[in-house]
């Protein structure tokens, strides 16, 4: 669908020109509000099972990304430690996801809160 370049007016007026697209609009709102890369880093969740796998994305789920810093929660000491081996990969499969460099450090933390 394209959008036209102005609308005619109901009265028969001058033309107005078109609204702006909601994209453009949310784009001008985030950048405006520097909540570009909070929107980015969010984006870890709605992918997490993705990168991480099934078994895994059963076991460990992402606190946040920031700063190129993925940080995860294990639900247990094995499985931070499992995590802790597999970092590099999970590193790899997450910028294959989210964009290249997006995560440059993964941080893992042995905890309970699921």
């Amino acid at each position: 669908m394209t959008w036209p370049d102005s609308w005619e007016s109901p009265d028969g007026g001058p033309e107005r020109p078109a609204p702006p697209v909601l994209g453009d609009l949310v784009a001008r709102l985030t950048s405006s509000r520097r909540w570009s890369e909070r929107l980015r880093g969010a984006r870890i969740h709605q992918c997490w099972e993705e990168i991480a796998g099934a078994q895994l994305a059963a076991h460990v789920r992402p606190v946040r990304l920031a700063g190129g810093v993925l940080v995860v929660q294990a639900e247990s000491p094995a499985w931070a430690t499992q995590v802790r081996y597999l970092s590099a990969q999970l590193q790899t499969r997450a910028n294959e996801v989210l964009g290249d460099g997006e995560v440059q450090t993964v941080k893992v933390q042995a905890g309970t809160g699921r």
